[in-house]
């Protein structure tokens, strides 16, 4: 069986070029932001190319939609904002995601739920 990564979600996505970096990012058990929320820690970082990132990004999509259609997703009342976007040079990019206001970070379902099958058929 190949070696398993957690993580909580993705921290920054870098674009230079024609090569995009994902950093995974996990709350640490130990470190707090100010709020004493506990703070995303840098995990792993996946490099891959713009037309691989498409891909998986079509693949997300899909698992999106899958959610939504067994109800896992939470809907809130207004949309979730547009990632924020730093610019450095013209060929760079940087994407840090971030959560609609009053929507918790996801919970996996096993979690939530007690149960132990994942959420996808």
């Amino acid at each position: 069986m190949d070696e398993q990564i957690f993580s909580d979600g993705i921290g920054t996505i870098t674009v230079i070029g024609a090569t995009v970096r994902l950093d995974f990012v996990a709350l640490s058990p130990t470190e707090r932001d100010p709020n004493g929320q506990p703070k995303a820690v840098f995990k792993q970082r996946i490099v891959m190319g713009v037309d691989g990132f498409m891909r998986s990004a079509s693949k997300v999509q899909e698992a999106v939609q899958a959610l939504s259609k067994m109800g896992a997703m939470q809907t809130t009342a207004s949309p979730a904002p547009a990632p924020s976007t730093i610019s450095g040079r013209s060929e760079e990019s940087i994407v840090e995601p971030t959560l609609a206001r009053g929507v918790e970070p996801a919970v996996p379902a096993q979690q939530r739920t007690g149960a132990a099958k994942p959420p996808f058929p």
